[in-house]
């Protein structure tokens, strides 16, 4: 099943210290809150005023879908009807990095392996 998110502007609720979406299902709509830690996640301070936070969180919404989405599908209740994406679940979406691998001089590259001819063929 998948989720059908609104088009509406992200609202902050001051009361959760959150920002809520809306998504659709088939029969049930499912509130979707970033969490403070969330947004802590994407650069948000204790002190930004509440315009600033939904700004923020539009400039990333993208990021918060894709984040319900997957917790979404990964719920094992049926009747699941808030989702709280926080900052673990933005954490997973980011690739992990890939390390470089370092560079060795020619000289100390890896010894080369000797190919033997057959013994019948010395």
């Amino acid at each position: 099943m998948s989720l059908q998110f609104l088009g509406e502007t992200g609202v902050y609720l001051p009361q959760k210290d959150a920002i809520r979406i809306t998504a659709l299902t088939v029969g049930a709509h499912i509130g979707c809150f970033a969490t403070r830690s969330a947004l802590k996640a994407i650069g948000c301070t204790p002190d930004d005023p509440p315009l600033k936070l939904v700004d923020r969180f539009e400039q990333n919404r993208v990021l918060f879908e894709i984040a319900a989405m997957i917790k979404y599908r990964r719920s094992t209740n049926p009747k699941v009807s808030t989702l709280l994406i926080d900052d673990e679940d933005l954490k997973s979406l980011e690739p992990t990095p890939k390390e470089e691998p370092a560079m060795r001089p020619a000289s100390v590259a890896a010894p080369r392996k000797v190919r033997r001819r057959p013994a019948h063929l010395r």
